[in-house]
């Protein structure tokens, strides 16, 4: 009660509330990966763009590497269905995009800094004039709308009206042959002739095309396909002579534009003569003096209905069908300038982008420099490794290069847009340590990935299946080149790298381990296999794979294990005269399996003393991976639980829960009559009590479940000498540390044994464990994480080996509902934050980061003044250059540095706590509190960044620091339009759509990242507005301490997420004043 009165008064100083200011903000950055449910694309061969749109109303569009712009449509209607986007249409040359929405909408999208602005929309009303089809005048004056109506309205793109005259299908009709006696249908495709802009060919569903004079408004020439059905499209080669019509029924011919008699060929289909389904989209080049058809889809309908291809048919007899795995969107091809010269095809698929190097017959795979697919295989988990020393990383590069071979060096063709000129000078020689996401897969392979900046790169592709399995297992995995069946058979290749389908579900990788100074890397899978590797490139130390196994419950009688079995490694990999198994660098050393087979649960690398830890839902073991023999394994079974003694167990704390609960209420009645403010705190805290006896009895026996393990050096036995210990804690919040006795040459600094030197002297080498101490957190919530940081607050894990850090240390416990810090080596409790207690979340991820901001000497030394502790937080451990004093830049500022906890939480809030005090920093609505997957998937960075799934094939990334945002610094340079009244149109449009850029692209624009490159005049006024919106809206997005002189903005912005209505979400409706009311004494005075 002391401390909640005491507690009443302490509000952070203004110095500290500018500096939190300084430190934390947050932001939604870039997105990487592949789009979810990708709907339409486009290319600007002029500008070099790529546009893509997606059923949920996003667009993107992609540049040269480092050039990515976001936007998302609105709903108009209420109806998320609305959002489609149907076709995309570049304004070539421009910059800008058109885009029409499944509410038959149609948007001018204007690249602004680093967003896609709105300036026009244009709404379609009536079912005749549903837009079928759209066409951009190469004078990028005017666009042409086809509709479902058979009619072509012409609009303008400066007025942003439709201008007449409007080309009904009724007139055309009138001037066509009168043996067409059809209905036209609708329009399908429009194109403008390159060599005579005053002339259009225009395809009707219905068999029929014609070249419309537009200067006349008359038909110049018909051209009827006898015997078809419906058209699909047109395409027309650069000298604008022929064009090529392809239909529903697999058929495509080549016109001579200036004859009207049709083709020889007229009815080929190529995978014919068998009835055969729509080709969907055309484009014809030449290689060499060879002419090339690729088109999609044709395939025939009774035999290979179901495949989704792409062909690519020389005239030279050499065909290829690129088969994938999942549905053709659409695709383009480039060309050399000028010509009909093919370079590079691009397909968009629904799952991934695949591109193909057209200039070789063979038709190699090309690898973009982005939107790569994520989920290839299911994504089962991920882990990011923060700070990898560049020797690692080039290793892994190097390992890397290897699988890369088979790609074509063809350059990349979308290198639109410019790029500041510094971000091209200094990347390279700037970037000393890398940030790697690691992706487990469902298939058993591990993905490295480059996230050091704004472009995901795979570097790395490690597999574990064929490690498993039989004998004769044949591990090349066998392709399927341009072998051909039949002659009438289309030539398959299997094609792009989305393979949904898993041969054994226990191959799923659950848990990962990379050491970023040394490279070794840990696997963890679900059926108790953990695969031990290393990118150490020494071939003359490999050997033959090791295999060893630790049984668990192999002193309990009664257990019987009714799960899956273990994973069998294949017998010819642990013969004696096997080769060691080294694939691109990297060499897998051995296999550990632990028994029962059940899932890994949490894993623990100290690659420094050789040892991994390993834990399951029954217990821990702990591995000496160097020597490859167990240390030791630990069962977390509670003998009891199966004969019923939990209940007795939660009925004896039922009963001291009840006196705890009279003596509350006795405090409460007296307290109350004074101050009635009091009430809140005991009500709250007696709240966690309920849900504590509630939850953790019908448990499904799960509370043996190893939830997080840790290595660190720290001390245990006494407060003079460091020694190597391992922590691990359970769903039953059960917390144990275990005292390593490391050899002389396994341990960092200290010539002797460490502390207790009981190591056994027949081995001397062999390392052992026992028990040092237990803690039982009395709430039982399941342990979410454990980290030790010294005085400064920096993780006693992320320093270099041979680092103590700053005495004294302390551990903080995280369990799902409350932190906990810890003395060491006491045990003695220091301080405590119940979150589910006073905000009804939970915690679902922890992490330490490193926040630096440039401040000037005044306020450093105020704040050296009230709070020593911070004003130290410099040490080599973290960011070197952000503890040094720059005074190049500003001469009376330095660079301040600060550790900080980071939190996630199951509403998907992201919290930023100073430690040791616990006092809330920043607190953040970051995902969708219904996006399960995305809470589950997050990653924290040790600079203050964070990087979760927004879908099941695309990666968000968030800023939490100041100092380290990643976000696109590439631009596209925009045509002014030359019109009057524009002015006014913008400022109308800017109004009516800034919550929609602010929440769409978060904060990305407002960032100064483009104001290096030069933007025309119009641009730039729709920036000033653009970055004056950001600043208007953006402030709940930032920090929620410090917004206003209210110390509760935090907690609105939790209670306005919207999300499912929950028990705990009604709880924190309900309770929106309480913890208002009491905001302070949580963030302060907890513990």
């Amino acid at each position: 009660m002391l401390k909640f009165i005491r507690g009443k008064g302490q509000q952070p100083t203004a110095e500290r509330q500018r500096l939190q200011k300084e430190l934390f903000a947050y932001r939604k950055t870039v997105q990487h990966g592949f789009p979810h449910k990708p709907s339409a694309l486009a290319y600007d061969p002029v500008s070099k763009l790529m546009a893509i749109g997606t059923q949920t109303g996003a667009l993107k569009v992609f540049g040269r590497p480092g050039v990515e712009l976001y936007a998302q449509h609105t709903v108009v209607n209420n109806s998320a269905s609305e959002l489609n986007v149907q076709l995309l249409e570049w304004v070539y040359g421009t910059g800008r995009v058109l885009s029409l929405t499944a509410a038959n909408q149609l948007i001018l999208w204007e690249p602004v800094g680093t967003t896609l602005v709105p300036i026009k929309t244009l709404p379609f009303d009536g079912k005749l004039k549903k837009v079928s089809s759209l066409c951009c005048s190469l004078n990028k004056d005017l666009v042409w709308i086809g509709t479902e109506g058979g009619n072509i309205y012409q609009f303008d793109l400066k007025s942003f009206t439709i201008r007449e005259p409007v080309i009904y299908h009724d007139v055309v009709l009138e001037q066509v042959p009168s043996t067409y006696k059809l209905n036209p249908g609708a329009i399908e495709s429009i194109r403008q002739l390159p060599n005579a802009l005053n002339k259009l060919l225009i395809a009707y569903n219905r068999g029929l095309c014609v070249l419309w004079d537009l200067e006349q408004s008359a038909v110049e020439r018909a051209y009827i396909a006898p015997g078809h059905g419906q058209s699909v499209g047109l395409f027309i080669n650069s000298t604008g002579t022929e064009f090529n019509w392809y239909h529903a029924d697999g058929s495509y011919a080549s016109w001579v534009i200036a004859s009207g008699e049709p083709p020889k060929n007229v009815n080929y289909v190529p995978y014919g003569p068998d009835p055969c389904k729509s080709i969907n989209r055309l484009y014809r080049g030449k290689r060499g003096a060879n002419d090339v058809i690729i088109f999609s889809g044709g395939m025939p309908r009774s035999a290979y209905g179901d495949h989704n291809c792409v062909s690519v048919h020389g005239s030279d007899g050499k065909k290829v069908c690129l088969d994938f795995t999942s549905k053709v969107i659409d695709f383009f091809v480039t060309y050399k300038e000028n010509s009909d010269d093919l370079q590079v095809l691009v397909v968009l698929l629904e799952e991934e982008l695949c591109a193909y190097d057209l200039t070789d017959a063979k038709v190699p795979a090309v690898k973009a420099p982005y939107l790569h697919s994520v989920h290839a295989s299911a994504v089962t988990c991920n882990y990011l490794a923060s700070q990898v020393s560049q020797a690692v990383y080039k290793r892994i590069l190097l390992a890397g290069d290897e699988q890369d071979i088979d790609y074509s060096s063809i350059d990349w063709p979308v290198t639109g847009g410019v790029l500041p000129d510094e971000l091209v000078d200094s990347s390279d020689e700037s970037m000393q340590e890398y940030e790697i996401l690691l992706t487990g897969h469902e298939d058993g392979s591990v993905k490295f990935w480059d996230c050091s900046g704004v472009l995901l790169k795979p570097i790395y592709n490690f597999k574990t299946a064929n490690i498993f399995g039989h004998e004769n297992h044949d591990d090349a995995a066998v392709i399927e080149g341009n072998e051909q069946i039949d002659e009438g058979e289309p030539p398959f290749r299997k094609s792009g790298l989305f393979d949904p389908y898993s041969d054994d579900p226990r191959l799923a990788v659950k848990k990962i381990a990379l050491c970023p100074k040394t490279g070794q890397l840990i696997v963890g899978g679900t059926a108790g296999q953990i695969i031990i590797a290393d990118f150490n490139g020494d071939t003359a130390e490999r050997g033959v794979l090791n295999f060893s196994s630790m049984n668990l419950v192999s002193d309990r009688d009664g257990f019987v294990w009714k799960g899956h079995d273990q994973l069998n490694v294949r017998p010819n990999l642990l013969a004696e005269d096997a080769e060691p198994i080294s694939e691109n660098g990297v060499s897998i050393t051995g296999v550990l399996q632990v028994l029962p087979p059940a899932s890994i649960t949490s894993l623990a690398l100290e690659a420094n003393w050789g040892l991994v830890s390993g834990g399951t839902a029954h217990g821990l073991v702990l591995f000496d991976f160097k020597n490859f023999v167990p240390v030791f394994h630990r069962c977390t079974l509670n003998p009891n639980d199966l004969t019923g003694a939990g209940e007795q167990l939660s009925r004896r704390k039922s009963f001291k829960k009840s006196l705890r609960e009279s003596f509350r209420k006795l405090r409460k009645g007296r307290s109350t009559r004074n101050n009635p403010t009091n009430h809140v705190p005991t009500t709250l805290e007696a709240r966690p009590v309920e849900r504590q006896i509630e939850a953790r009895c019908a448990d499904d026996g799960m509370g043996s479940m190893v939830r997080c393990l840790l290595f660190a050096k720290t001390y245990i036995t006494n407060v003079n000498i460091t020694s190597p210990t391992l922590w691990s804690a359970t769903n039953a919040s059960t917390v144990s540390v275990f005292l390593l006795h490391l050899p002389p040459a396994q341990t960092a600094a200290t010539a002797g044994p460490p502390a207790s030197g009981n190591a056994t002297p027949q081995t001397p080498r062999r390392i052992s464990a026992q028990l040092a101490k237990e803690i039982q957190l009395k709430h039982r919530a399941p342990v979410i994480g454990i980290s030790i940081f010294d005085q400064m607050g920096s993780p006693v894990d992320q320093f270099n080996y041979g680092e103590n850090g700053t005495p004294p240390h302390r551990v903080l416990i995280a369990s799902e509902e409350q932190f906990k810090v810890f003395s060491l080596p006491q045990l003695k409790p220091i301080n405590k934050y119940k979150l589910t207690a006073n905000e009804g979340a939970r915690i679902r991820r922890i992490h330490f980061g490193s926040f630096s901001c440039r401040v000037s000497h005044e306020l450093l030394q105020s704040i050296n003044g009230t709070s020593p502790t911070k004003s130290a937080r410099s040490h080599d451990g973290g960011d070197g250059v952000a503890n040094t004093s720059l005074g190049s830049a500003a001469c009376d500022s330095e660079i301040y540095h600060e550790m900080a906890l980071m939190c996630l939480t199951n509403m998907g809030d992201i919290m930023v706590l100073s430690v040791p005090e616990l006092k809330r920093q920043l607190n953040a609505a970051a995902v969708r509190r219904e996006d399960i997957n995305g809470i589950s998937s997050l990653c924290f960075t040790n600079s203050g960044e964070a990087l979760y799934m927004m879908s099941s094939s695309e990666l968000q990334r968030i800023a939490l620091s100041t100092f380290r945002v990643v976000q696109p610094t590439g631009a596209v340079e925009v045509q002014p339009i030359e019109n009057d009244d524009n002015e006014s149109t913008i400022q109308t449009n800017e109004e009516d759509n800034s919550d929609k850029d602010v929440d769409s692209n978060d904060d990305s624009a407002g960032n100064n990242a483009h104001t290096n490159i030069p933007e025309p005049p119009i641009a730039k006024q729709r920036a000033k507005a653009l970055e004056l919106s950001l600043e208007n809206n953006s402030l709940p997005l930032t920090n929620g301490l410090n917004i206003s002189n209210s110390p509760n903005r935090a907690n609105e912005t939790i209670t306005s997420s919207i999300g499912d209505i929950t028990v705990d979400s009604v709880r924190d409706h309900l309770n929106t004043t309480t913890t208002t009311l009491c905001s302070t004494t949580t963030e302060e005075t907890v513990g």
